[in-house]
């Protein structure tokens, strides 16, 4: 399953790359150019227009490039800002905190004018936040992983799920509504899914819109886990009515 996976993720690169050399092409170019047949092309198509990665008109389809127009140097690191914004509004004085490897999760702590935190997180990376004297800042410890700076193993583990949080900002590689929420990198599934059950109040999971209908390896929780799924205005409203039929709150930031 995971090798169709990343086929799969491989093959919509590819069309996106395409329409991007190309400009427009019809459904049976695409076919002949990937050398895959018409149904799973446009099985590609739906995705990939519900991600609105695309725009489809009658015979070909379009690479959307409003869709990534602010995705230049800066434009990731901006949205992951506004989606962590965002997230920072949801904790309160007084919580208890865990937060993942994820750099939109973080800056969720960046961000927060909330006092008197406890923050508990395998990311390494929270030590170089500016710290609020009046909060507690507690890394898992565990073996370093790099490039992320995630820290992971039975230490890591053991600290959270010794611990209850109020609330916990959790950033990911993919979040579908069949495959769950998801991550590139085995070790840090097991944290992620127990810094969710240790979680006592608010589970609020941030991805923006090139996360959102995408499937990564390792499956982190069910999608129904969150109370929150806060991303951005790029994301195909009609996908995000799905997340909403499941219970979740669905914020929707504008980068602008």
């Amino acid at each position: 399953m995971k090798n169709s996976i990343d086929v799969i993720n491989q093959r919509m690169t590819n069309i996106l790359s395409l329409l991007q050399e190309k400009g427009q092409l019809t459904t049976d170019e695409l076919s002949s150019l990937l050398n895959v047949s018409i149904s799973t092309i446009r099985r590609d198509l739906i995705v990939l227009e519900e991600k609105n990665s695309i725009i489809r008109k009658h015979g070909y389809c379009l690479y959307n490039f409003k869709n990534t127009e602010d995705f230049d140097a800066s434009g990731p690191e901006r949205i992951k800002e506004m989606i962590g914004a965002e997230a920072s509004k949801l904790i309160k004085n007084s919580d208890s905190v865990f937060v993942n490897t994820s750099s939109t999760a973080l800056c969720a702590i960046k961000h927060t004018s909330a006092t008197n935190l406890t923050i508990i997180s395998n990311n390494l990376k929270l030590s170089t936040l500016k710290m609020n004297p009046q909060s507690s800042y507690i890394l898992t410890g565990g073996e370093l992983r790099f490039p992320k700076e995630a820290l992971v193993g039975d230490i890591a583990f053991n600290t959270i799920n010794e611990t209850n949080a109020d609330i916990c900002i959790i950033g990911c590689s993919g979040v579908d509504i069949n495959n769950g929420v998801t991550t590139k990198i085995l070790n840090e599934a097991k944290l992620n899914k127990a810094m969710i059950e240790q979680t006592t109040s608010t589970r609020v999971l941030v991805a923006d819109h090139r996360k959102i209908g995408l499937t990564s390896k390792f499956k982190i929780s069910d999608v129904n886990m969150f109370d929150y799924l806060i991303t951005d205005e790029y994301c195909s409203k009609k996908l995000l009515n799905e997340y909403k039929k499941l219970g979740i709150k669905v914020i929707q930031v504008n980068s602008i």
